[in-house]
């Protein structure tokens, strides 16, 4: 059956009816599209997607445990998921290689035990990246080195810089080109007292080593120490930094004591691939200053002994600038 014709009235009143539709709905559909439209007209549409950090170490060790500690709480402030990779390889070498190529959209980040990456250019010739590069974005603890013997041992510092200037002293070593092991070259030299250095694959072996009297002494983080300090096994002697560990605050350090002695503090952090910009970097800064903060991520860090510690991008950009110095001096220590 052909339908009846239309007249115009109804052809108009239809379409009157069709654009006052697809005005609503399109209104609608604006209003919801409107956050993300508002975001892409600046710095504020970073981040739209999840913001990847890859940790230079296996999973387990202290470098990936702080890096998915406080993942959620910048997960929380990003507004975006935070993922977490593992890349270990060559003591982080391979992934610092390839992340210098990377995409410097902020949605890639790299953990940084500072100055770990920097001692391996050093002794690592083939190396093809530089620290210096890369984008500082924020260190959210620190762990100074602290100088542990036997509890049997000497008692005080000055009793034991009296002992190994009389002779040749046993030390341990937590890996070579470790931060322990620069600032334990460091600190010699400048105390004027030879060592025999043991190596040893990390600092659990070495401490152990002290513990069963096989060593003289050892340099170790010291967060890796107060197991055995707790348990009156060993002694802290001195904390080789500038201020005292908020977990051992009867130990001295070096100015308590009237030493200058070089400090190299290892901080963790994350940093950009180069040419980050500016305001990407500052999304990023602001959500980790905001994650330190947080009640439940400072009850964790103090249940693990750690250091929070926190340093901005600038403030980061100048630690990692003031220790190319100290470790091209520990360079020409290793070839002497």
């Amino acid at each position: 059956m052909i339908p009846a014709p239309r007249t115009l009235a109804a052809v108009v009143t239809q379409g009157l009816v069709r654009r006052r539709f697809l005005g609503t709905a399109l209104g609608g559909a604006l209003t919801l599209a409107a956050p993300g439209l508002t975001r892409a007209a600046g710095p504020s549409s970073f981040p739209r997607k999840p913001v990847k950090i890859i940790v230079t170490a296996d999973a387990g060790g202290g470098e990936d445990t702080e890096a998915r500690g406080i993942a959620p709480y910048v997960q929380k402030h990003l507004g975006v998921n935070v993922l977490i990779e593992n890349q270990p390889g060559a003591g982080g070498k391979i992934a610092f290689e390839k992340f210098q190529r990377t995409e410097p959209d902020g949605y890639t980040l790299i953990t940084y035990t500072f100055p770990k990456s920097i001692i391996i250019e050093y002794l690592d010739k083939t190396t093809r990246y530089r620290t210096r590069d890369f984008t500082p974005v924020y260190a959210w603890s620190r762990s100074n080195q602290l100088l542990l013997v036997h509890a049997d041992a000497w008692k005080t510092f000055d009793e034991f810089v009296k002992a190994a200037r009389a002779k040749t002293l046993a030390g341990g070593l937590s890996g070579r080109g470790s931060t322990t092991h620069v600032v334990g070259l460091l600190a010699v030299e400048e105390l004027g007292i030879k060592v025999n250095w043991v190596p040893y694959e990390g600092s659990p072996g070495a401490i152990a080593a002290l513990a069963g009297k096989h060593l003289d002494f050892t340099i170790a983080l010291a967060n890796s120490g107060v197991p055995l300090i707790r348990a009156g096994k060993l002694r802290p002697l001195l904390l080789l930094g500038d201020a005292r560990d908020p977990y051992l605050p009867d130990v001295p350090i070096p100015k308590d004591l009237g030493y200058t002695l070089t400090s190299l503090p290892a901080l963790r952090g994350v940093e950009a691939p180069p040419h980050t910009p500016p305001a990407v970097v500052k999304v990023l800064e602001d959500a980790f200053a905001k994650a330190v903060t947080e009640p439940a991520y400072v009850e964790w860090a103090k249940k693990r002994l750690m250091v929070i510690h926190p340093l901005g991008a600038g403030d980061f950009a100048t630690a990692v600038r003031e220790a190319y110095p100290k470790v091209e001096k520990f360079q020409a220590m290793l070839k002497e």
